[in-house]
C-alpha cells in the first residue's frame, strides 16, 4: 500500500488541526515477573496479595504452611500524554494511564485481565483536576524494589480524583473522600479529603512535608445512626544522594490515616457504640540503594507499621514489618533483570486484647523494559 493516501488521510482528521500546536507522546513498560512465596498460616488467596506485598492479606490461622509460584505481566502498563501550547507561554497537560490489573481471565487458558485505570488528569496554569497520585504520597520517596511497591506496609500509596493547585513548592488539593471501617467501606461524607505538601531543597536532599485533614464518616441505617470524626495526619519524606548512592525514607503518623498507609491495612476507624473512633497509625520505611558498577545495583529497604485501636475492637492488623534486599542489572538503558528476597510478619487482633501473627517469605524475580 502506498503511503501517501495514508497521509492524507491523516492530515483530514480533526486532531490535525492544532498538530502544530500539540505535542503528543506515549510511554510505558512491559513487566515479567515471578514469585515464590512460603507462607507460614497457609495460602493467601487475594490475587493483588498473589502479585505483590499487600499486608492485611498475610493472615494467621489459616491452614498450614504453602509454599506458592506465581508468574504474571499484569503490572505492564501503558500512557498517553499531550502538552498544547495555548499561548502567553502556557500550555495544557493530558495524561492518561492503564495497566492490567483489572478483572479479567484465568490462569487455566487465557492469562487475560482487563485494563484498569490508573492515572487521568488535566493541567492548566498550577491547575490539576481529575485522578492521580495524592497530594499526601511522594512518589520520588519510593525506593527501587521488584515488588510492585516494596515496603507497602509503611508508605503513603494511593491515587485518587482530586482538585490541586500548585504554587511553587507549595500544593495544596481537595481529594476524594472515602471512610473504611465503620459500616461499609463507601461511607463518603459531605467534606473532600484536605491535603497540602511542600518541596524542600537542603543540599543533597530532597524532601517533601505532608498534612492531611479529613472527616471521617459512617452512615448507619437510620437517620440517628450518622456520626462522624475527624482524622488528621503528618508525612515527611525524601531522598538523600550519598555520592551515586541514595538513601530514601518516609514517616507517617496520624490518626484516621488508615487508608492513606499500608494498602489500607488499617481501618480509618471503627464504631464503639454510638460513636467513631479514628485508629492511630505509625508507620516508616528507609532504603539504601548501592550502585556497584554501570550496570549492577543492590537496595537494602526496610519498612514497618504499628496501628492503635479503641479497646472494645477486636479485628485488624496491629503491626506489621518487612525487609528486603535485591539486585538488579541494567545491561542496556531502560531494561532491567532483577532478583529480590523479601520477609515479612504481619500482627492481627483476633479478639478483645488478643493478637496472632502470620509470615510470608518470598523470592522474586523481575525483568522489566521500559518505553
Amino acid at each position: 500500500m502506498r503511503k501517501t493516501p495514508l497521509i492524507l488521510m491523516a492530515a483530514a482528521l480533526p486532531m490535525a488541526v492544532n498538530a502544530a500546536n500539540t505535542e503528543f507522546s506515549f510511554g510505558g513498560f512491559i513487566k515479567m515477573d515471578a514469585m515464590l512465596s512460603s507462607y507460614s498460616d497457609g495460602n493467601v488467596n487475594d490475587g493483588l496479595g498473589r502479585e505483590f506485598y499487600v499486608p492485611s492479606t498475610i493472615q494467621p490461622g489459616v491452614e498450614p504452611d504453602t509454599t506458592e509460584l506465581d508468574m504474571t505481566a499484569r503490572t505492564s502498563r501503558f500512557n498517553f500524554k499531550t502538552v498544547t501550547d495555548v499561548g502567553n507561554d502556557k500550555s495544557v497537560t493530558t495524561f492518561i494511564e492503564l495497566d492490567f490489573e483489572g478483572a479479567g481471565g484465568n490462569e487455566v487458558v487465557s492469562n487475560s485481565y482487563g485494563p484498569r485505570l490508573r492515572h487521568a488528569f488535566i493541567k492548566y496554569d498550577g491547575l490539576l483536576v481529575g485522578q492521580t497520585w495524592s497530594n499526601f504520597m511522594n512518589v520520588g520517596a519510593l525506593p527501587e524494589s521488584a515488588d510492585f511497591i516494596g515496603p507497602s506496609e509503611s508508605t503513603v500509596f494511593i491515587r485518587q480524583s482530586q482538585v490541586r493547585y500548585t504554587m511553587g513548592d507549595l500544593a495544596i488539593a481537595l481529594e476524594n473522600p472515602q471512610t473504611t471501617g465503620a459500616g461499609d467501606s463507601g461511607d463518603n461524607g459531605m467534606i473532600p479529603d484536605i491535603t497540602a505538601s511542600y518541596k524542600i531543597k537542603a543540599g543533597n536532599a530532597d524532601l517533601v512535608a505532608a498534612a492531611l485533614v479529613r472527616q471521617l464518616t459512617y452512615d448507619g441505617a437510620l437517620e440517628d445512626d450518622d456520626t462522624t470524626t475527624i482524622g488528621y495526619g503528618v508525612n515527611l519524606s525524601g531522598k538523600v544522594m550519598i555520592g551515586k548512592d541514595d538513601l530514601k525514607f518516609s514517616a507517617t503518623a496520624g490518626s484516621g490515616v488508615g487508608r492513606y498507609v499500608g494498602l489500607g491495612a488499617v481501618a480509618d476507624a471503627s464504631l464503639v457504640g454510638d460513636d467513631l473512633e479514628a485508629s492511630e497509625t505509625t508507620a516508616a520505611f528507609i532504603s539504601y540503594r548501592h550502585h556497584w558498577n554501570s550496570e549492577w545495583r543492590s537496595s537494602l529497604i526496610y519498612g514497618m507499621l504499628s496501628a492503635d485501636y479503641d479497646d472494645a475492637v477486636t479485628s485488624g492488623v496491629t503491626d506489621a514489618s518487612s525487609v528486603r534486599v535485591n539486585l538488579m542489572r541494567s545491561p542496556v538503558e531502560k531494561l532491567t533483570y532483577g532478583v529480590e528476597y523479601s520477609t515479612a510478619t504481619v500482627e492481627h487482633l483476633t479478639g478483645v486484647g488478643t493478637t496472632d501473627e502470620a509470615s510470608m517469605n518470598r523470592i522474586y524475580f523481575t525483568t522489566k523494559y521500559a518505553f
